[in-house]
């Protein structure tokens, strides 16, 4: 059994202790300092007599570390070193997720935490239910209105069955065991969590939200944050690119989301009105004759792919074929004809991409596919018009009458 002085005191960061075991890179300890992780907070790294622990683990009420390249004897005194610096920004982390969660779950009761994850790169709860920005932006305000308050935060053990269970957040079939720890936040928090966390909720100084992504399909909305002196540091590099921001379009940072919301509606009445140019343009297109066939072909500029797509479909109902590209930020290309025109149109858009680096695919009358770059749209167009002209001149002339014949 390892003594587990994190929990004990979470804010001793160098001890001592004895060598008990030894089993190659893995060595247990009398007691110990080091965190291995757990309730979704990252496990501790340090050192014992100068050399790195680089991993942690637990089994029953024993804790191991992996200390590679060590020269311990058993009975051997050591030195422990937590990295402090990592091991209280986790511990702020963890107990700002339970305000964070705390708080949010009081403006929306229907949600549920289905996972956390606590470590120096990324903090973040993982959430299913309904939630929007406004009901972050009130609990983060209630957050921080916590941590003002300095909440003391007590932890103590109960049996299953205890009364005080009632009133706390709480999975009890994932406890193992007749024990329960419960962290208590001031009177607004209770949740039973085998982390270790702060003295009070000042020391957390910030908490700031900063992402909200979509966590399907395991949960709904996963929820990024940052605490203590890196939330500040955010807070303040996140409030310079709003004012920027707001300054580019001409308004008051606390009209940005309207004036972006302006912006965005201009653009959707802007590209409604491309399209519509788009469609008159291919609609526009004279075919040249080959032949009995008509050949639409064109360049655009950065057109719809579903424009482009749907004008092919519409050029080749009747014996026809067409070449229609666009020069966006990348080249696309597609090459159709009719069922009755006896061309590959996937072998051939392949042959004319494959010099610039770009590649197709799709079926023998309808293919589509692109180049990396659109400087070469033209040559590319050119290319594909010339190799698909020789096929229909050579099979209304008798001759060559599959791609393959062509050089």
């Amino acid at each position: 059994m390892t003594i587990c002085i994190y929990y004990s005191n979470p804010y001793i960061s160098e001890f001592d202790a004895n060598v008990v075991s030894i089993k190659d890179d893995w060595i247990i300890l009398d007691q110990t300092a080091f965190y291995p992780g757990g309730g979704g907070q990252e496990a501790d790294v340090g050192t014992i007599e100068g050399i790195p622990v680089i991993e942690m683990k637990q089994s029953g009420n024993t804790i191991s570390h992996r200390v590679p390249n060590h020269t311990f004897a058993i009975g051997q005194n050591v030195q422990g070193i937590i990295d402090w610096k990592r091991r209280y920004e986790l511990m702020m982390g963890h107990t700002g997720e339970h305000l964070l969660f705390s708080h949010l779950s009081k403006i929306c009761p229907d949600i549920k935490l289905v996972k956390i994850s606590i470590g120096q790169d990324r903090k973040s709860l993982t959430i299913k239910g309904a939630l929007d920005w406004d009901a972050l932006a009130v609990a983060q305000e209630r957050v921080l209105d916590s941590i003002e308050a300095n909440f003391p935060i007590s932890i103590f053990n109960v049996s299953k069955d205890d009364v005080s269970l009632d009133d706390a957040r709480i999975k009890i079939d994932r406890i193992h065991g007749n024990d329960v720890r419960l962290v208590d936040i001031g009177d607004i928090d209770r949740a039973a969590c085998s982390g270790i966390h702060v003295r009070d909720t000042s020391e957390l100084g910030m908490l700031l939200i900063t992402r909200l992504v979509s966590a399907r399909p395991d949960a709904d909305f996963e929820i990024e944050f940052e605490i203590g002196d890196v939330a500040k540091r955010t807070a303040l590099n996140l409030s310079i690119t709003a004012l920027q921001s707001a300054e580019a379009l001409g308004a008051r940072v606390q009209d940005l989301n309207r004036a972006l919301g302006n912006v965005l509606n201009e653009r959707d009445v802007q590209a409604q009105q491309l399209r519509m140019y788009e469609e008159k343009a291919l609609d526009n297109l004279t075919p040249s004759r080959i032949g009995n066939v008509n050949l639409y072909s064109g360049l655009f500029g950065a057109m719809d792919k579903r424009t482009l797509l749907n004008a092919a479909a519409r050029f080749t109902k009747n014996h026809a074929a067409c070449v229609l590209g666009s020069a966006g930020e990348r080249f696309m290309l597609v090459i159709a004809c009719s069922p009755d025109v006896d061309i590959d149109c996937a072998a051939l858009i392949n042959r004319v991409l494959e010099p610039e680096g770009g590649r197709g695919g799709g079926k023998r009358h309808f293919a589509t596919g692109g180049a990396p770059s659109p400087e070469r749209g033209e040559d590319i167009m050119v290319r594909a018009i010339v190799k698909l002209r020789t096929v229909l001149d050579d099979t209304a002339s008798g001759g060559a009458d599959t791609l393959s014949d062509i050089k």
